[in-house]
């Protein structure tokens, strides 16, 4: 059974487009080379204004998969992670991160 993570980040609105193209110009690629897969980038258009409202869908296929990725903290060796980080740090003010069991709806399951 699948197992899915939102993450809820706070990002400095003046960073925020900065933010996106990292995010989705480097760390999707190298998470999805590892299995998982993102359903939605989404940014708060209503609410407060700053800081900026980033909430990530991800799928995997089991917690044991989400450990396995980041079992040794092997994404922090990688180039694409370590380029990343300036921005990731300058950016981001708040991280949340839940996961979460599907129980109905029409959001595809890749992993059975």
């Amino acid at each position: 059974m699948s197992i899915f993570m939102k993450a809820t980040l706070k990002v400095d609105a003046y960073k925020l487009q900065e933010f996106l193209d990292v995010l989705l110009g480097k760390l999707v690629p190298m998470l999805e080379e590892h299995g998982w897969r993102l359903h939605g980038c989404f940014v708060e258009r209503y609410g407060s204004i700053k800081p900026a409202v980033v909430v990530d869908i991800w799928e995997m296929e089991s917690m044991a998969h989400v450990e396995r990725v980041m079992n040794g903290d092997f994404y922090r060796q990688e180039p694409r992670y370590q380029e990343a980080m300036g921005i990731l740090k300058a950016a981001v003010l708040e991280e949340q991160v839940t996961f979460m069991e599907k129980k109905g709806g029409t959001l595809p399951v890749f992993y059975k």
